[in-house]
Formats: structure tokens, C-alpha cells, sequence
């Protein structure tokens, strides 16, 4: 089986990390194409911060454009790491919005990823109490071989 294409999805959290070590390992050893990608689910889950007192459109833009803001460095920060350890690997990046477990499932169908790897646990750990770990359903809707990184 050849591994041409790489999903690795990030969150800023030590697991994603891990797991994004072991992407460009795997990238390296196959000479595999990686996309690291970053899901925010926040808005897209309708969820809104406790200290808000007053919802209005304004509030919830400011609010979008920051978290936006907030997954954009956690996604530069692992591109720009990933590019650093391996210069000679083809690496890109891709944010979305919306269920992560979803999303990153999705892109890595459309895409035609031959694996994907994700971290055994992300930052999101009261949802994963709640509704289940995004790694479990990550294995269990994906079309191709998951890595969980420990």
C-alpha cells in the first residue's frame, strides 16, 4: 500500500503534537504529501462564552474573528514547525469550521488522503466527555487507515 497523502489534524494540544511528529515521520519515510489541518468547532456548535452577558451580531462577530484568529496561529504554528524539521517534505495547511470528527473526515475523502493521524486525546476535553472522543469517530467514519498517536 503506497501512503502518497497525509491528513494530520492539529489542535494545539500536546496529543496533536505527538501526532504531528509522527505525520512527518511517516511523510518522510514514504515521501508522502502531508495537510495539516485544524478544525473550529466553537462557533460552528453554537456555544458562547459564560462572561457574555449580551448577545448581539456585533459580539458574536468580534467573537468569531477571534477564535478564527486564535486557529489560524495554532494551524501557522504547527506549519511553520512542521516546515522547519522537514524542509524537503510538501506540506500545506487547511482550516475549517464545524463538527472536527466531521470535517476532518470529509476533507480527508475529498481529498484522498491515504491515512490519517490525529491525537488519541485534543484540547477539546469536556465535549469528549460529553459526546464522545473526535479520534474514536475519526476511526470509525474514515474511509482510509487512522493513526491515533498516543
Amino acid at each position: 500500500m503506497l501512503i502518497r497523502n497525509i491528513l494530520v489534524a492539529v489542535d494545539g494540544s500536546e496529543y496533536s503534537n505527538r501526532a504531528l511528529d509522527f505525520a512527518l515521520d511517516l511523510a518522510e519515510k514514504y515521501g508522502s504529501n502531508l495537510t495539516v489541518i485544524n478544525v473550529s468547532e466553537v462557533l460552528a456548535m453554537g456555544v458562547v462564552p459564560q462572561e457574555s452577558t449580551t448577545y448581539s451580531f456585533d459580539n458574536m462577530s468580534i467573537l468569531s474573528k477571534d477564535l478564527r484568529k486564535i486557529h489560524e496561529e495554532i494551524l501557522s504554528k504547527a506549519l511553520s514547525y512542521a516546515k522547519a524539521i522537514k524542509p524537503g517534505l510538501m506540506i500545506s495547511s487547511l482550516l475549517r469550521e464545524g463538527d472536527p470528527a466531521v470535517e476532518i473526515v470529509s476533507v480527508g475523502k475529498e481529498g484522498a488522503f491515504d491515512a490519517i493521524v490525529i491525537g488519541h486525546k485534543g484540547s477539546g476535553m469536556v465535549r469528549e466527555r460529553f459526546l464522545g472522543s473526535i479520534s474514536e469517530k475519526v476511526a470509525h467514519l474514515a474511509h482510509c487507515p487512522v493513526i491515533i498517536v498516543r
